[in-house]
């Protein structure tokens, strides 16, 4: 099942853009950074890199990446997430205190 959700966002996703807005805002490290630019030329290992970051850190680091894929351009990517379209994936918008909202995803 994950795999096949890596597939769908591995290929859709510009990694490169939305790591350099994430480490700006020190959402992910320099490392982790560098370990995606280095796949540069590989833009769905660099996607799946960041994708296993996202997935392994905290609700904020994932909010940090929600707001990068709308903030870098990447709607239909952040549009398929939050709507659940991407075949395996349930999205629950949740709002704390009317300021932030988290996105918690289900895998069918």
């Amino acid at each position: 099942m994950l795999r096949r959700i890596y597939t769908v966002l591995s290929e859709k996703l510009e990694a490169q853009s939305v790591a350099r807005y994430m480490f700006q805002c020190k959402a992910i490290t320099l490392k982790e950074l560098q370990s995606i630019q280095s796949k540069r030329k590989r833009p769905i290992k660099a996607a799946e890199r960041l994708l296993n970051i996202v997935m392994n850190e905290s609700s904020t680091v994932y909010a940090f990446f929600m707001n990068a894929l709308k903030d870098t351009g990447q709607k239909e990517v952040y549009d398929g997430i939050v709507t659940g379209s991407y075949k395996g994936i349930q999205c629950n918008r949740i709002s704390l205190l009317g300021t932030t909202t988290i996105y918690l995803l289900k895998y069918r």
